[in-house]
């Protein structure tokens, strides 16, 4: 997404499982609007404070489930960076996927490369249209751009 705003630019986003922020903190700059979620309420709290001291005008934080996504979630770009990390959450997290990409949303997924997780993304690569490799701290990352 850094070297490549376009994907968010002036779209409403939407990340999921967000921990600290940090992608919906970047997307901010060029988005229309940014919601940025976690089921944690301490993350979400964390985040709601950068976003006041950071002065964002177009980033909001809530408590929001990826297992139970509320409905009218209206987002364009679904962000998502290293949440397959548990294979007893790759059918339920590949099912939420299908979903977005059957709704015509953008999946940014940023996830590092486990042994573990290699089917999950196999299942995803027929939606793949970016996919990029990064190194990071001698760890492989793969970038994702998912749209159906």
């Amino acid at each position: 997404m850094q070297e490549q705003p376009d994907w968010v630019t002036n779209k409403k986003v939407l990340e999921l499982a967000a921990g600290l922020g940090l992608p919906s903190l970047f997307a901010s700059q060029y988005a229309a609007s940014v919601l940025c979620s976690d089921y944690n309420q301490e993350a979400v709290r964390f985040i709601k404070e950068n976003i006041g001291l950071n002065g964002i005008s177009n980033m909001t934080a809530s408590i929001i489930n990826w297992t139970k996504i509320p409905e009218d979630i209206d987002s364009e770009v679904i962000l998502m960076s290293d949440v397959n990390y548990d294979p007893e959450d790759f059918e339920n997290l590949l099912q939420l996927i299908l979903l977005f990409l059957s709704k015509g949303k953008t999946i940014l997924l940023s996830t590092p490369q486990r042994l573990v997780g290699k089917a999950f993304i196999t299942a995803l690569l027929p939606f793949c249209k970016v996919n990029e490799e990064k190194w990071q701290d001698q760890v492989a990352i793969n970038v994702l751009v998912l749209k159906n």
